[in-house]
C-alpha cells in the first residue's frame, strides 16, 4: 500500500470521523453507530476499508482500535490541520528559524490564533508582561520603553524567572541599547545570540506571542498567539533552543 491510498481512505469525511473516534478508546460497532449517528451499513463499510488499510484492527471481542500505523497518521493529520489553519501566515512569513522537531509538533497547537493588528499586538505584549506571575522570557529586537520598568522591577524583586535574549546587531545598533543592557540586573539575565534572530518572542505563564520575519523584517502586524499551555511549552522550547546558543551578556561585553 502506498501513501496516496492511505490518504485517500482518510479523505472521506465519515471515514475520518470513525478513525478519529477510535484514537483514544476501543469501541464496538454499536458504540460508533450511536456516537456518530451514522447508519450501521455505512459504519461497517468504513470500518472494513480502514481495517484493510491497516489503520485500525478488530479484536476477538469485536472491539475496534487504532493501530500504531494509524496513530502515526493521526499525528500527521493534526499537523496538516494546524498548518492549513495557518497557511496564509506561514506562506507570507519566514519559518526557517523554527527547528524541524518543533515543526513536527504543530499538531498540538490546535487553539493557536493569529493577532492581526500592530497596536493590539503590542498592547497585548505589554499586558502579558504586566500580568506575569512566574516567568518572562523575551527576545528584544526593539526596546519597548513601556515594558522596561516592569521587567526591571521584577528582576530587582527576584519575584520571577526572567530571561532576555538579544542578538549582536541589536546590542551594537546604538550606544543607548548597549548602556541599557549593561545595567547590573539586566546583564545577569541576558544572553546574546551571535546571529540575527529573525523573530520576536514573548513567553509568560499567562500566554505567548511569536512574531516572524516578512520581507526581511520582523512583522508586528501579525503574530501567532495563545494562552494554552501547549503553545507556552512549544514557544519555551523555541526560546531554549536559541538561549542555549547564546553567551551571557556579562561574558560577551
Amino acid at each position: 500500500m502506498i501513501i496516496n491510498q492511505i490518504l485517500f481512505e482518510l479523505s472521506n469525511e465519515e471515514r475520518l470521523r470513525i478513525f478519529k473516534a477510535l484514537f483514544n478508546e476501543k469501541k464496538k460497532h454499536s458504540d460508533l453507530e450511536q456516537e456518530l449517528n451514522l447508519p450501521g451499513s455505512e459504519i461497517s463499510r468504513h470500518l472494513k476499508r480502514l481495517n484493510e488499510s491497516h489503520l485500525i484492527r478488530k479484536s476477538l471481542n469485536h472491539q475496534y482500535s487504532i493501530t500504531n500505523l494509524g496513530k502515526i497518521f493521526y499525528q500527521i493529520l493534526d499537523i496538516f490541520e494546524v498548518s492549513i489553519k495557518l497557511r496564509e501566515f506561514f506562506n507570507t512569513h519566514s519559518i526557517s528559524m523554527i527547528p524541524m522537531e518543533l515543526m513536527l509538533q504543530l499538531g498540538s497547537l490546535k487553539t493557536i490564533e493569529i493577532g492581526m493588528k500592530t497596536i493590539q499586538n503590542l498592547e497585548l505584549r505589554e499586558e502579558l508582561i504586566r500580568n506575569a506571575e512566574k516567568a518572562i522570557y523575551i527576545t528584544m529586537d526593539q526596546i519597548q520603553s513601556s515594558i522596561i520598568p516592569i521587567i526591571e522591577s521584577n528582576i530587582q524583586n527576584n519575584s520571577m524567572d526572567i530571561r532576555i535574549l538579544v542578538d549582536k546587531s541589536n546590542i551594537n545598533l546604538e550606544q543607548n541599547n548597549l548602556d541599557f543592557f549593561k545595567k547590573e540586573d539586566l546583564a545577569n539575565n541576558t544572553n546574546v545570540y551571535d546571529k540575527n534572530l529573525e523573530f520576536s518572542l514573548l513567553i509568560t505563564d499567562k500566554g505567548a506571542m511569536l512574531f516572524l520575519e516578512k520581507d526581511g523584517e520582523i512583522d508586528y502586524n501579525q503574530c501567532l498567539l495563545d494562552n494554552n499551555e501547549s503553545f507556552i511549552d512549544w514557544t519555551t522550547e523555541l526560546f531554549e533552543y536559541y538561549w542555549s546558543k547564546g553567551v551571557q551578556f556579562r561574558k560577551e561585553f
